[in-house]
Parts: structure tokens; sequence; C-alpha cells
């Protein structure tokens, strides 16, 4: 694997995922810019799909990738009997997904949140999800990394006509806005898989048959690498749950009518998904080389990792720290623009929206830029079969967080919870960074602070990078 090659080759298709998604997240906030508690009930919608795939993964696509780098499995083995858990189990989980909200909701006054039917197409989404994650892992297994990116890439173009088509098909009008997020997904993500078999196919055939040893063997070592998974999607997303329940309950007890405080809470939800948006913008240098690193660490010696991972932790700390003052220093004026060329003027963004988006975002990116060097370094640490460490880290995350959203989230609503989540990346990122350091003998400060040398690593990338979008051009 000439591994700077593809460096530059994902972290170009992540530019273009990342150029796409965030705009489909600005027509959404532009339909759903008068009436905050919609965004905030499409932001739901939008990750209960991927709670639930990361529940039913069963870490099989991390040891895909690994078994077939370390050339214990063939990469046919490992894909068709992936495929095989994939319908099996992923539908299994969908349908109890299904009966289990559908019997719940109603006992906790769903009617306050979304449509209870809605379950339908979230959770159906998820047999799909792991058919296109085990595909492509496959892919990346076999360094077939142009067509790793693709699926990528499909995955952020298809989401947005899919969720047109149903929105008007509902009507057309911001309280469809949910129900077209969720049918939206579950159409997009079947287009997802369609393609990513249609690609892998080429190094593999396309058939189910499940062998018994790798499955017993890719469970127990993945079942970790699921836990670190799961653990990592929960505490990136589950302040968007937890936050609703939590307020809600204050607002309800402090007296307030359950209409006014179910518009009131998803309000807040609204402005805290914001602000993750924004602030998690630092995170697309580390989350772009995750998987590529990984595969690469699974493939090497113990030095060569130990010699490259403190070197991609430190710069991806130096740039998501730029980048978070470029965030801070761009949000108002950015938003502004939008809001004023869709809607004719800006008012609604400064009067309704800015005010708490932007103390939530202030209060977040400290966490955010620690917690790029947390992603690099349980990358490492995974590919090295030490998964322990990475649960530990990330149940640090989950129990500081919640802990601190029970204390902060009442009063502050979502500049609680973003205050609960920084606090809680930071604690996770010093003992990651202790715990790396004593697993390979590599001083803290190498892991934080650039070198010298590193400014002509960041040349070479650079230049790579330029002279490939001018051979695109030319």
């Amino acid at each position: 694997m000439n591994f700077r090659r593809w460096v530059v080759f994902t972290f170009l298709v992540h530019v273009l995922v990342l150029l796409v998604d965030k705009g489909g997240g600005l027509v959404l906030y532009l339909l759903c810019a008068n009436q905050p508690a919609q965004h905030g009930k499409s932001s739901v919608a939008a990750s209960l799909p991927f709670i639930l795939g990361a529940v039913a993964n069963l870490g099989l696509a991390t040891s895909l990738v690994y078994f077939v780098r370390r050339g214990r499995y063939s990469a046919q083995t490992c894909f068709e009997t992936s495929m095989g858990v994939a319908l099996v189990w992923g539908g299994f989980v969908a349908l109890a997904a299904i009966l289990v909200t559908l019997g719940l909701l109603p006992l906790v006054s769903a009617d306050f949140v979304f449509d209870p039917w809605l379950v339908v197409p979230i959770c159906a989404v998820v047999p799909l999800l792991l058919v296109a994650s085990y595909a492509n892992s496959t892919q990346l297994a076999t360094e077939r990394i142009r067509d790793y990116g693709v699926v990528h890439v499909v995955t952020s173009l298809a989401f947005l006509p899919a969720f047109f088509v149903f929105y008007f098909a509902f009507g057309g009008e911001v309280q469809g806005v949910p129900a077209g997020v969720a049918w939206g997904r579950l159409v997009s993500t079947a287009v997802v898989a369609v393609v990513a078999l249609w690609l892998v196919r080429k190094v593999v055939k396309l058939r189910i048959r499940v062998d018994p040893t790798f499955l017993r063997v890719g469970i127990r070592f993945g079942w970790k690498a699921n836990v670190v998974s799961t653990l990592t999607y929960l505490n990136h997303r589950l302040d968007l749950l937890v936050l609703p329940a939590i307020y809600l309950a204050h607002l309800v007890g402090k007296g307030v009518s359950k209409v006014d405080a179910d518009r009131l809470t998803f309000d807040q939800v609204a402005f805290y998904s914001m602000s993750v948006t924004w602030a998690e913008l630092v995170w697309h240098f580390p989350e772009a080389m995750r998987d590529l690193f990984f595969s690469k660490v699974a493939g090497s010696s113990h030095e060569q990792a130990r010699a490259l991972s403190p070197v991609l932790a430190r710069l991806g700390l130096a740039i998501s720290l730029v980048g978070a003052g470029a965030i801070l220093l761009l949000l108002d004026p950015a938003m502004s623009l939008v809001t004023t060329l869709a809607k004719g003027s800006d008012e609604k963004w400064f009067t309704d929206w800015s005010p708490t988006v932007g103390r939530s975002l202030l209060v977040l990116v400290p966490g955010t830029v620690a917690f790029t060097v947390s992603k690099v370094l349980q990358a490492d640490l995974a590919a090295r079969d030490r998964l322990q460490t990475c649960i530990n880290a990330q149940v640090i995350v989950l129990v500081t967080m919640l802990g601190l959203d029970v204390l902060l989230v009442p009063e502050h609503g979502a500049v609680g919870a973003a205050l609960a989540s920084t606090v809680a990346y930071v604690v996770s990122t010093v003992y990651t960074c202790i715990a790396y350091g004593r697993e390979t003998g590599t001083p803290i400060w190498r892991l934080l602070v650039v070198h010298p040398a590193d400014f002509r690593y960041i040349r070479e990338i650079a230049a790579a990078i330029l002279g490939k979008l001018r051979r695109s051009r030319s």
C-alpha cells in the first residue's frame, strides 16, 4: 500500500463528502429555519439508524479488515460470511427494534416526539447498512481504496435526492422533514448497498456461505471493536437523545405545558445539533484517515506504526486547532449569508439560532479539538489488538458525559450538553495519551507538539494534493 498516495486520495474524497454532507445539512436548516423544533426532530431521526447499525455490527467489519490484512482468512471467506450476518442478524435487529419501539413509544407519550411509525424506515435501514459496511470493508482490506472512496461519495450524494422525493410526497411542509429524513435514509442506503456490492464483485463472488470458524473468531476479536465503535457513535450522538429526555422532563416538572415543553425541548436539540455539526468539522482529517490508518497499522510492524502514529496525532491536533479558530470566526458570517440568500433576511439566524448555537460551539470546540488525538491513537491501539484500552477510553467519555448531562442540561440546555461533551472528550484524551505512552514507550509530548520535520510531511502531502487537482483540471 502506497500510504501517502492513498492519504491524498482519501483526503480529497473526504473533502467532497464533507461538502455534500454539509450542503445537505444547510438545506435541512433552511427548511426548518422558522421552526427549529422540526430540525431537532430530524436530527434525532437521522441519528437513530446509525446508532442501531453500530449496535448490530458485531465488529465483523473490523475483523474482516484485520484478518484479511494479516493473511489469516481469505477475502472471499470473510465477505460471504459477513453477508449472511448482515441479512440474518441485521434483519432480526431491525424487526426487534421496530416491535420494541412501537410498543414503548405510546407509554412515553410518543406524540410529543414524532410519528411512531417513522421507526419502520429508521430500523429497516440496519441490514442495508451492514451489507454496505461489510462490502466496503472488503474493498479496504484488499486495498481497493479508490472504490472504497467511491462508496463514501455515493453515500453522501444519494441521500438528498431521496430526501426531497419523500419530503414533497409528504406535502412539502416543514412538518414533513422528519419523515423525509427517515424514508430518504432508507432508500439512499439501499442505493449505497447496491453500489458497494457492484464494486466489490471485482474481488469476491457475491454469495452467502457462512464459515463457522471465521464467524466465531471474527466475533471473538470483533466484539470489542464493536463495543468501541458503538460507544464512539453513542458518545458523538447520544446527547441528541439524552438532551430532549432530560430537558423535557425538567420543563414538564416546572409546570410548562406539554406542547410548549415539546417545542422548547426540540429547539434546544436543533441548536445543539447545529453546534455539533460545526464543531465536528475539526474531526474530518482524522476521520478521513481512520480506516486507512487502521488497515496500514494492521499490516505493519510495531516499529513502523510507532514511527507514524505520533506524527499523525500531532498533525491532526495542529490542523484541528487552526480549523477551530476558523470555525468560530466563520459561524455567524457564513450562516448569516446562507440565511439571507435563502430567506431574504438573516433575522431568524441572529434572533433564534445564533445566541445559543454560538455559545454551545464556543464551549464544544475545545473538546472536539482535543479528541482528534484520541481518534488517531485509538486507531493505532485497535490495530495492535489493544481494544480494551479503546473501550476504557470510550467508557470514560460515556460515563463522564452522561453524569454531567444530568447536572447541566436541566438549567443550561444545549450549552450544558456542549460542556458535558467537552469535559468528557478532554478527560478521555488524557487517558488515551497516557495509555498509548505506556504501551509504546512514546513520551506524551511527542503526541501533541509539532516537530520541524512534520512540516516537510505536510508539504509533501499538500504538493501531492495540488498536483492531483492540477492533473484533474488538465
